[in-house]
């Protein structure tokens, strides 16, 4: 359920969203260890200016997980001119292996700085998450291994995140965006054994993949290019760097192209390199569709 301004302005520019009583978006990636995630999204409209949505996801990634962690969402969207609002509360049940869970909310506003008859904008967005963990900790300073002896935590996060997106004649969109990550007393990234919590749920951290270990803060880039009229579709690429607790940041790479494939239905297909620390950098593979009915 992350999404960047760019995917947020794709979606409001269809004809197809005004007119759709409800749509389904179906957002699934693949990548290097193995690395599965899909996430089934259905919105409804509630009344002309509420939207309703429930979804649930999973990921897995031989790397770390050897079985599915499983999310569940229900966003809720309220729009008024220029002006956008959305909530979204998520759960990861305790997951089967691990031992953790999660759960939280996220709200974020929206506001039209500028509007220009040449469909150029200035758009400010602004959110803030929070989250409580569920999940051993390995306080022995040594790798896990069958006998460690593992204490269970329970700690909270927060997270605060502006972005700033400009259109040129809804040609050209530039966006940047900057998260901070509070700090939890009881939990570090050097012990925490098996968290299943998704940053991406508290900010947009601009990777595809899971992110479970704890960041500082995350700043993104993004750039688009908006191929209407001649072709119905827009190119686009970011980067993102994320800074983590104690240990290495990560770097993050992406480019894309979405496109109508028909009346009522797009596609988004991406490339995301990701690349932590001094490891190897991963690849990762995403492929989006919304259909609207």
């Amino acid at each position: 359920m992350r999404k960047s301004l760019f995917a947020l302005a794709a979606l409001l520019w269809l004809p197809a969203v005004s007119q759709a009583a409800w749509w389904m978006e179906n957002d699934y990636a693949i990548g290097s260890n193995k690395f599965q995630k899909d996430s089934l999204t259905l919105f409804t409209r509630l009344s002309p200016r509420f939207v309703g949505g429930a979804n649930a996801s999973f990921y897995k990634d031989a790397g770390f997980y050897g079985r599915k962690v499983y999310a569940f969402r229900a966003p809720v969207l309220y729009s008024a001119g220029g002006l956008a609002l959305s909530l979204t509360p998520f759960l990861y049940p305790v997951a089967s292996g691990t031992g953790s869970s999660a759960r939280g909310a996220k709200l974020y506003a929206m506001f039209p700085v500028s509007e220009d008859a040449d469909e150029s904008y200035i758009h400010l967005t602004l959110s803030a998450a929070a989250a409580r963990q569920k999940t051993p900790l390995n306080l022995s300073e040594q790798p896990c291994v069958p006998s460690t002896v593992l204490t269970d935590t329970t700690f909270s996060e927060s997270a605060f995140e502006a972005q700033m997106e400009k259109s040129f004649y809804n040609q050209f969109f530039f966006m940047a965006s900057a998260a901070g990550f509070s700090k939890t007393a009881k939990a570090l990234n050097s012990n925490l054994v098996s968290p299943v919590l998704d940053h991406g749920d508290l900010a947009d951290l601009g990777t595809f993949r899971h992110v479970t270990a704890l960041p500082e803060w995350a700043g993104t880039v993004q750039v688009a290019r908006n191929m209407a009229p001649d072709f119905d579709s827009y190119l686009y690429a970011g980067f993102s760097r994320i800074s983590f607790r104690g240990t290495s940041d990560a770097s993050s790479v992406l480019g894309g192209i979405k496109m109508q494939l028909y009346e009522k239905s797009t596609m988004d297909f991406a490339y995301n390199f990701y690349k932590f620390g001094s490891d190897t950098g991963k690849n990762y593979y995403r492929l989006l569709i919304q259909v609207y009915f």
